[in-house]
């Protein structure tokens, strides 16, 4: 486990913040104009008026000289030019270069809280109407943050004799931080996450001495995906589109001889005549989407064949109808017609196809079926999956690639007719849920330039541990490479994490202090995040949730899509019950339960305390800049993947202003500057990207969905004023429910938005990713 500060932040009310209009409509910003020399810059002009006029003020830049005679280096007099511009702007010097002074205001409008602590108390209501008229309050980050790296999870640790032991109440296990008691000849378990007293009944050395432990929970079968050897003999299933958009062409410099591709061109041209156009160029060739397919996919093979000679490859293709070629040494399979629509005699067919031999026997045939390819037709896209998910799931650890340019038009999963949206979207994922549950990764790539409803398909990667990417079709073997290289390392993995009673999950469908998530299938780049906050102990009517409206709306965005009271952790009405004893410190514990390679399933527990303090500066300096990063990267996307894009963007600009302030205020976090813009540079662009959305939602509707949200449970049509700039008086009010922000929004997500959501769920890995700097 990894923590956002080797301290737990403690407070007796959650504390609030204000992200001014101006600063919410001109989104995320992170630049050099972030630091605290700008700010104090900016904040000096506004005192003295706006501008640099006054003597104390910060030296503006040298001034140009005024008066007869032209400066030295351009000479003055150019009659024309020179007497308009000065007939504009008063003044035959160019005083025109003075934009500084109004870049630096306008940052100042949009970065106010760069040097203004805006933080206000929930308890106390302080200017909550001011603070409604100036923007809208969020609540404020802090590091109460959990990483999980499963790289460090699924490895060999200490095993442990005998069962674990629970406690009756919260289902913690017993742990070497357990204090055990004897009374009257009976061993009593306190247990240190709820209080409750638990009679034990175990021998001495059953009691665990360390907080790293591994139950074992069944021993491997004879068989396995990795063999008993330790050789890889996992299954790649090869899913390619072929139809008709395949055929079209990218422009490569120089003349490239493609395998198959002169036999072709040769067959079609009988007469051998000149093929080129008048003033074609002839110093570049042409490459199909699916010829950049075929080469990508035979470089795999032959690095397979060096790398790992015993797994296996299957290659499938679709377009209106599904060939299953298999490892080609035998006949290929073809389903057509009406058994495209029918989701069971797809799964039949997937089930009855033999396991592929290994890579080096099949190689060369495999080969000659790949380039014997060719275009044609329309895209059996969701046939074609549901085969191989079938095909795959009879072997665990196994992975499918699907590279596709257009939507699925034909069979089942159909993508192209909008009435059917909803009932397709649900076909997609009953096939990620049977993947998860047959250790199957599902990873999808669509070619660069081409729209297949990525929103749609991202999300049985997403589910399965796989990837999503819109790609060049010429980049396309390092996008394989980068898919195979990332082995399932375990498969039907529940990660549960347990908090002491005073703290709770955000985001979280649960009010326990307890949450469990079924992750399936896990590589080695897999990280999952959670965030916690702590139980209020003030008795109040009205709870705060993660977004506070004014007090007179009747309902509240919840974090995560639940109702404020029960969400926010903060709504008991009686105070929490805390122990006698001051408390110093609180235990966390995760229990990792998961099927190794070898087809082994093993429980591992790390129990661990954490220090805690009520200090918020405290708790901030010492905080992990890079589980901050990957948690904010994890939460914003999935976030406006479910339609909150209010909610998504409020906790990318509360956890920006969280991470500004630990590189810019604190001695500890100063030399991470350039990590930070890194990362929230990448973050950046999906707050920019649901900013965007907004924006549109505005001018269709005149107002955002997420204006004035309620509750996410149900519809609802109440009337309410507008509160900001951004809800215009004649815009009529409407709330939607979640489901319903969700359908909408996803109907008008473009792909290139999905990819980045989607990709942005990896949180880490995607922020170490290497691009283009998306810096302002």
């Amino acid at each position: 486990m990894n923590f956002g500060s080797n301290k737990v932040f403690m407070y007796a009310e959650p504390e609030f913040e204000v992200v001014s209009d101006e600063e919410y409509e001109h989104g995320m910003s992170v630049s050099e104009s972030d630091s605290d020399d700008d700010d104090d810059l900016a904040e000096h002009r506004n005192k003295a008026g706006g501008g640099p006029s006054g003597s104390d003020a910060v030296p503006p830049p040298p001034p140009t000289p005024s008066g007869s005679g032209p400066p030295p280096p351009p000479p003055t007099p150019k009659p024309p030019k020179t007497g308009f511009l000065a007939g504009l702007f008063g003044s035959k010097t160019p005083k025109a270069p003075k934009p500084p002074k109004l870049n630096i205001q306008a940052k100042k409008k949009v970065g106010k809280w760069r040097n203004a602590d805006m933080v206000y108390s929930a308890a106390r209501g302080e200017k909550t109407r001011e603070s409604a008229k100036q923007g809208q309050r969020h609540r404020r980050a802090d590091t109460n943050i959990i990483s999980i790296d499963f790289r460090k999870i699924i490895a060999p640790s200490n095993m442990h004799t005998g069962d674990p032991v629970h406690c009756t109440s919260c289902d913690v296990i017993l742990s070497s931080i357990s204090k055990i008691t004897t009374a009257e000849d009976k061993k009593i378990w306190h247990c240190e996450f709820c209080g409750t007293d638990n009679e034990l009944d175990i021998e001495e050395e059953e009691i665990p001495r360390i907080n790293d432990v591994t139950f074992m929970l069944e021993p491997a079968p004879s068989t396995a995906s990795s063999g008993l050897t330790g050789k890889d003999e996992s299954l790649v299933i090869f899913c390619v589109d072929i139809s008709g958009s395949m055929s079209v062409t990218s422009q490569v410099p120089g003349r490239i001889n493609l395998r198959g591709s002169m036999a072709r061109h040769q067959s079609l041209n009988t007469e051998r005549a000149d093929q080129y156009l008048p003033r074609q160029r002839r110093d570049v060739t042409y490459v199909s989407r699916l010829q950049a397919v075929q080469a990508a996919v035979d470089h795999q093979l032959e690095e397979m064949i060096k790398q790992h000679p015993n797994r296996r490859v299957a290659l499938i293709t679709f377009n209106n109808e599904v060939t299953i070629i298999g490892d080609g040494s035998g006949t290929p399979v073809t389903v057509a017609g009406d058994k495209l629509t029918s989701a069971d005699d797809l799964k039949a067919k997937g089930s009855e196809i033999p396991m592929p031999g290994a890579i080096q026997a099949s190689r060369g045939t495999l080969g000659d079926k790949l380039f014997g390819l060719e275009e044609g037709g329309t895209t059996a896209l969701g046939p074609a999956l549901l085969i191989a998910t079938t095909m795959a799931g009879q072997h665990p650890g196994s992975k499918v690639i699907i590279c596709t340019d257009g939507k699925a038009n034909v069979g089942v999963g159909r993508l192209d007719l909008e009435e059917e949206m909803d009932k397709e979207a649900m076909f997609y994922e009953g096939i990620g849920n049977e993947a998860v549950e047959k250790g199957v990764a599902l990873s999808v790539i669509s070619i660069k330039g081409t729209d297949c409803k990525l929103v749609h398909l991202g999300k049985i990667a997403d589910m399965t541990g796989g990837q999503v990417n819109i790609v060049d079709p010429l980049k396309l073997t390092q996008e394989f490479s980068t898919i195979l290289a990332d082995q399932i390392i375990a498969t039907n993995v529940v990660a549960t994490c347990h908090l002491h009673k005073r703290l709770f999950f955000y985001y979280e469908d649960t009010e326990d202090s307890k949450v469990v998530r079924n992750i399936g299938n896990v590589t080695a780049s897999t990280e999952v995040t959670f965030e916690y906050g702590v139980r209020c102990q003030t008795n109040r009517k009205k709870a705060m949730n993660a977004t506070i409206k004014e007090e007179n709306e009747q309902a509240e965005e919840a974090s995560g899509g639940e109702r404020a009271p029960e969400a926010a952790g903060c709504s008991k009405e009686e105070p929490m019950e805390t122990d006698q004893e001051e408390l110093k410190e609180l235990p966390f514990q995760l229990l990792v339960k998961y099927t190794d390679t070898e087809g082994a399933t093993a429980l591992r527990v790390l129990t661990q305390c954490q220090p805690i303090t009520y200090d918020r500066r405290e708790a901030e300096k010492n905080m992990d800049l890079q589980v901050v990063g990957a948690h904010t990267a994890q939460t914003t996307s999935s976030l406006a993947l479910n339609g909150m894009f209010t909610e998504s963007r409020a906790r990318a600009l509360m956890n920006q202003r969280l991470a500004w302030r630990f590189t810019n205020v604190s001695d500890e976090g100063r030399g991470q500057k350039k990590a930070y813009k890194k990362m929230f540079g990448k973050i950046k662009s999906v707050d920019h990207y649901i900013n965007q959305r907004q924006q549109e939602e505005r001018k269709t509707h005149g107002r955002t969905y997420s204006d004035s949200e309620g509750s996410d449970d149900e519809d609802n049509d109440l009337s309410a004023a507008p509160r900001s700039l951004y809800e215009p008086v004649k815009a009529k009010p409407f709330l939607l429910s979640k489901s319903m922000k969700m359908k909408k929004r996803s109907e008008v997500c473009s792909d290139s938005g999905a990819n980045l959501l989607y990709q942005m769920k990896k949180g880490s890995r995607a922020l170490d990713r290497d691009s283009d700097s998306d810096e302002d």
